[in-house]
């Protein structure tokens, strides 16, 4: 039994390796796989959300609006600057605070199935006024 469970693991694991059957697996495992899927998104928009803080820690600003699709590509990897249904995670900025974002399985912004991770900025939160 083990055995099976493990040829198991392994198939989807090396189904899950090609893009072609990634889509397949995707769209046949969704319903299965949501909950795990919507944590990897959660988990990696904090990782992304610690990284902003760190930079608005040293260096006193954040990414612009403008330069975000370069910014997530220069400090991650292809797939950790995407959800999990392939959207390049999104950026919004406003003067106290920055939001990360992830259209969510049916891709499209503004709908129910949308994360949005929002954090007072730093440096705002602190009362040490504008950089």
């Amino acid at each position: 039994m083990g055995r099976v469970i493990l040829l198991v693991i392994l198939g989807l694991a090396a189904g899950f390796y090609f893009p072609d059957s990634r889509a397949v697996l995707m769209e046949k495992g969704e319903p299965v796989l949501r909950p795990m899927l919507l944590w990897n998104a959660e988990r990696e928009m904090e990782e992304i959300i610690a990284g902003i803080q760190v930079m608005e820690n040293v260096e006193r600003k954040i990414p612009e609006k403008r330069e975000w699709v370069k910014w997530i590509d220069d400090h991650y990897t292809s797939d950790a600057a995407r959800d999990p249904w392939g959207s390049v995670y999104g950026y919004e900025v406003k003067p106290d605070s920055f939001a990360i974002l992830s259209n969510g399985p049916d891709r499209v912004i503004n709908t129910d199935d949308d994360i949005r991770d929002v954090r007072i900025r730093n440096w705002r939160a602190k009362g040490q006024g504008k950089p």
